[in-house]
């Protein structure tokens, strides 16, 4: 008769006493329920169609020009938007989209692309030539354009539309074989974006409501600072091959520990730590796929600061820099272009005695009134900025300088948590070095990073990814000449020579590169590939699997 007891005692309490244990019930069933949401506030995993994945991270613009910054844009832009050439990650090639056909001069310098008929916008109107130019054209090609990547891909390549052959035409005015992956970037509408401002286009309205022409179409969309949702449901007549998968669900956490918190609601995660992986490799309804990209971090040193200027400073700041020390766990080691480890190469040797014997015969001392920071023979601090992009953890940053406090420089470390005030000093160059991640996408084209004309300064002119600003007439003529050989072999060897003026002048320090873990749901068939160009082609695989 407990319940009976407990209710006999309740009923004799004064109405205060009772006023104030309803309350204190009140309390406590709303906390549990805010308890219980808190780990589950997702959809059920089994909801009828709806394949759900998790990703650390934030939508930020989901238009499919400015993804190049935010790795969850690029992931949805992906499924919503379709270029003119898509690349097939499973067949490690490129093939018409948009575009119906695919015409390459025999000089490498025209390319002519017919526009498909049958293609419709998320609204169905019709996607057409005009929307190609104005994308090309009108946006990417206009000095007010805010992407630095896209806009160097296109720089001096003239663009015309053959509206009586419902084609479009690029002219290069240099061969670049490379050209084609950059066709692979989302049209957008004309008949919605006309009007918008092109210097303030990452803030239009249609990042958050995009159009695109892709298989899927945004459904719905809700942003917090919990964690977004995005709703993508099969575009009907989308004029590709029909996808299995009918509808996403995309969920993205602030953290990685708040997403595996709901992991049986999702069907797939992608990007695992090491610890993630260890939680999910206990749950039998996942399998992990690992794979990696043609992505690095590295430390470019800005060949504009007075002292970087000198290659000796920048071999003895490559000695003292202790990479094994630097490798956090899922990462591999690389040294050199190709994107590989080589550190029984005495090039690539940590020495920090002959690090600061470099130092020394470059008349630095260590003053004791400097606490043992280093100046030249001009009395000047070896003081430099290290400017570090906003998703490289700090922890790496702070090692650096450690390390390079051991060799007698002093690093102050900038870290911007907004990544359009990042953008602005990365293109105005106002950093010593830079912390930054690069991928390299589905080619090896290193013009953007070692030509001279895409140095930068801080005059406002505009700047391409040289970001350690390093000019070299021996690079800039491999540079050119890898992108004109079509030859594969030919420019693997042009590559090899690139590679080892670069080892020697060092104008970036490579570190690590990312392994990758992808889990899925068992109860679709095996992840079919291992390499990626970015995360984001594991949806354009997924949506096929059975």
């Amino acid at each position: 008769m407990p319940k009976l007891n407990a209710l006999r005692a309740f009923s004799s309490l004064p109405r205060r006493q009772k006023t104030s244990v309803v309350i204190l019930a009140i309390v406590a069933v709303t906390f549990l329920i805010q308890f219980v949401l808190s780990y589950v506030r997702l959809p059920v995993y089994d909801e009828a169609g709806v394949f759900s994945e998790g990703i650390v991270g934030s939508v930020q613009d989901l238009n499919p020009l400015f993804v190049d910054f935010n790795d969850v844009d690029r992931d949805i832009s992906e499924l919503i938007f379709s270029g003119l050439v898509r690349w097939d990650p499973i067949k490690q090639n490129f093939f018409p989209d948009l575009a119906q056909t695919f015409d390459k001069s025999s000089n490498g310098l025209v390319y002519t692309l017919k526009m498909r008929t049958d293609a419709l916008w998320h609204d169905n109107q019709p996607v057409t030539v005009d929307d190609a130019y104005f994308t090309f054209k009108d946006i990417i090609q206009n000095p007010a354009f805010r992407n630095p990547i896209l806009k160097n891909a296109f720089e001096g390549v003239k663009i015309e539309k053959l509206a009586n052959e419902n084609a479009i035409k690029f002219t290069l005015k240099k061969p670049n074989s490379y050209f084609v992956s950059y066709l692979t970037v989302g049209l957008v509408p004309k008949h919605l974006l006309s009007d918008a401002s092109i210097a303030s286009l990452e803030l239009s309205s249609f990042g958050k409501q995009p159009i695109g022409s892709g298989p899927y179409k945004l459904t719905g969309i809700k942003l917090n600072s919990d964690g977004d949702q995005v709703d993508l449901a099969l575009f009907d007549t989308y004029y590709g091959e029909k996808p299995v998968i009918k509808s996403f669900r995309f969920f993205t956490f602030p953290t990685e520990k708040e997403m595996l918190r709901q992991k049986g609601a999702l069907h797939s995660i992608s990007k695992l730590s090491e610890d993630g992986k260890t939680i999910i490799s206990g749950d039998q309804r996942f399998t992990i796929y690992p794979y990696t990209l043609n992505q690095f971090t590295a430390l470019y040193l800005n060949s504009d600061n007075t002292f970087l200027a000198n290659k000796d400073v920048r071999q003895a700041i490559n000695f003292g820099i202790h990479k094994n020390d630097l490798i956090f766990n899922g990462e591999q080691r690389v040294d050199a272009l190709d994107i590989a480890t080589h550190k029984d190469n005495p090039e690539f040797a940590f020495d920090l005695a002959h690090a600061n014997q470099i130092l020394d015969g470059l008349s630095f001392t260590k003053p004791a009134e400097q606490g043992g920071i280093r100046v030249n023979s001009k009395g000047e601090k070896f003081s430099i900025t290290l400017l570090v992009a906003p998703k490289i953890p700090l922890a790496l940053a702070n090692k650096i300088k450690e390390q390079l406090l051991a060799l007698g420089v002093e690093v102050n470390i900038d870290q911007p948590t907004d990544e359009w005030k990042f953008y602005d000093l990365v293109t105005n160059r106002r950093y010593d070095m830079l912390l930054s991640r690069q991928n390299l996408g589905n080619n090896k084209d290193f013009y953007p990073m070692f030509h001279s004309s895409q140095a930068g300064g801080t005059d406002g002119t505009p700047s391409g990814q040289n970001f350690a600003n390093f000019r070299s007439f021996r690079t800039d003529g491999l540079t050119e000449a890898i992108r004109k050989e079509q030859d594969y072999p030919s420019r693997q060897k042009l590559l090899a020579q690139l590679s080892k003026i670069v080892s020697d002048e060092i104008p970036v320090i490579f570190i690590s590169t990312p392994v990758y873990s992808y889990a899925l749901d068992k109860n679709l068939q095996g992840f079919p590939v291992s390499k990626l160009n970015q995360h984001s082609e594991r949806l354009l695989v997924l949506p096929y699997l059975k």
